[in-house]
């Protein structure tokens, strides 16, 4: 299910965004974030990425890092910079990441705008702020555990 959702938000934003996906095309990217239950390939062919959980199949380029850092990535950290920290795993073709890297930040998405079409600005600006801080924890899970404790517990305390 969640292959489908991602391989549907990332096909739409490149058609909203009119980004051309022909570099990638033929490539497979092999990507798994290493502190949450998400190992996916991105196939891309015909102008479209196609997102499978079949990771068996061979891929150009295998990428693993942890969801803080993807974050990092996506709002436009340096790959190479992150490199030389350690921070992300690549077995393969590094110039197919720096490729969909490239791509990828081509997109301008505003997480919370979008997210306050269905929840109102008030709950999107709380995620907001959280997903602010799990970029920044050095545990974003635990830290997202606590906040939704507290949350669940003394609803009126969360800040």
């Amino acid at each position: 299910m969640q292959s489908i959702i991602l391989q549907s938000a990332l096909n739409h934003l490149l058609e909203v965004h009119q980004i051309d996906i022909r570099p990638l095309e033929g490539k497979t990217v092999h990507f798994s974030l290493q502190d949450f239950p998400i190992e996916v390939n991105f196939i891309c062919t015909n102008a479209r990425i196609f997102v499978t959980t079949d990771t068996t199949t061979h891929a150009d380029v295998d990428i693993k890092l942890k969801s803080n850092v993807f974050l990092q990535l996506m709002q436009g950290e340096d790959l190479t910079e992150l490199l030389r920290q350690d921070k992300i795993i690549i077995h393969g073709d590094v110039k197919t990441t720096q490729l969909l890297v490239d791509l990828l930040q081509q997109v301008e998405f505003d997480f919370e705008e979008e997210l306050s079409k269905f929840t109102g600005d008030i709950v999107a600006h709380q995620v907001g702020r959280i997903a602010t801080k799990f970029k920044s924890s050095d545990n974003p899970w635990q830290l997202l555990r606590i906040k939704l404790l507290i949350f669940l517990l003394h609803p009126k305390r969360f800040h």
